[in-house]
């Protein structure tokens, strides 16, 4: 009875948030998918290159973001509705769709929306929002913590930082950070009067910030679709948003009276030095399951990587794409 009990609870939770994720519309199906907890190949024409295939995590869990470092992937997940309770896996990839995994939980941490690392005399530190109310998954702050196994972190890291906006003094809440290719500097991303706003740092040794000295800060409209991640390379922050494939939608749709519109996967490129910007849409993973982006990587050579989320809503793989194009 209690399994039972739980697992309605989950359902209801799932249904609430993808209710609320989207505006009202309904959506036309998409074509064939495949329907395996597998990573199709990607044809020459897509915008796609398959460099990770499915990598399974713990069930029942929400796949938010991920990062990368020299050694290994890390991938973060909520693992409970609005608690702000996280579970960060750790894998280490051995060729051939073969890898080993372990994780660390963070509780009272936030929502996930952002993970990125950076690393220091060879050591690598995680970044996330943190610092969450009891009850709700509301960064409050932001922190900074090296990854151990088989641990768990209450409410904040080592290292932890509130963000005021310089401008207004007042400290922001919905904080998630991003730490550039080379490790010199941190971009915090916050929402305010439906505005995205980043404040950009300088970081010293990889660990540390002064909150209240950002050397620039701006601000962007809202993403077309659902935010999904964004990182800091050179003078440019990229961002991508985007929603689960079409069909997916219209059938959850169905089932659970909602309204959820689909958006393509779209990563923008702003320049906060020049103010150029670009939009581009993502075509690729067409045959992918459930296929929604979460998380973006560009690292060295300004090489961009993004996450797919596929196989079912309450039981998430992860598969990572280099994007081919130029943006």
């Amino acid at each position: 009875m209690r399994t039972k009990k739980r697992k309605i609870l989950w359902m209801m939770f799932f249904a609430f948030a993808f209710c609320a994720a989207f505006q009202s519309h309904c959506v036309k199906a998409e074509a064939k998918v495949v329907k395996r907890d597998v990573t199709p190949r990607e044809p020459s024409s897509s915008d796609l290159q398959v460099v990770r295939k499915v990598t399974k995590l713990a069930s029942k869990r929400w796949v938010q973001s991920f990062t990368m470092d020299s050694k290994y992937y890390y991938y973060i997940q909520m693992t409970k509705p609005y608690s702000g309770n996280l579970r960060i896996t750790r894998v280490k990839y051995r060729g051939l769709g073969r890898y080993t995994r372990d994780h660390m939980d963070l509780k009272r941490f936030g929502h996930a929306t952002n993970l990125d690392c950076s690393t220091v005399n060879g050591r690598t530190w995680l970044w996330t929002g943190s610092d969450c109310k009891k009850g709700s998954d509301v960064s409050r702050a932001i922190s900074g913590f090296p990854y151990r196994k088989n641990t768990t972190l209450r409410k904040h890291g080592a290292i932890r930082y509130k963000i005021p906006d310089i401008r207004i003094g007042k400290y922001m809440t919905n904080v998630y950070p991003a730490i550039n290719e080379d490790n010199t500097q941190m971009a915090v991303r916050y929402t305010y009067n439906n505005r995205q706003y980043f404040q950009i740092y300088n970081l010293i040794d990889g660990k540390f910030i002064n909150p209240r000295g950002p050397v620039k800060r701006f601000s962007l409209d809202a993403t077309y679709g659902d935010f999904q991640g964004f990182d800091l390379y050179g003078s440019s922050v990229y961002t991508i948003d985007g929603s689960p494939r079409r069909s997916f939608l219209k059938a959850y749709n169905r089932e659970y009276n909602c309204s959820a519109v689909y958006h393509p996967t779209r990563i923008r490129r702003y320049d906060f030095d020049s103010g150029s910007s670009r939009r581009v849409v993502i075509r690729g993973a067409k045959r992918l399951s459930y296929r929604e982006p979460e998380g973006i990587k560009v690292v060295y050579g300004r090489s961009i990587y993004i996450m797919y989320i596929s196989n079912t809503l309450t039981n998430q793989s992860c598969n990572i794409y280099k994007v081919k194009r130029w943006i």
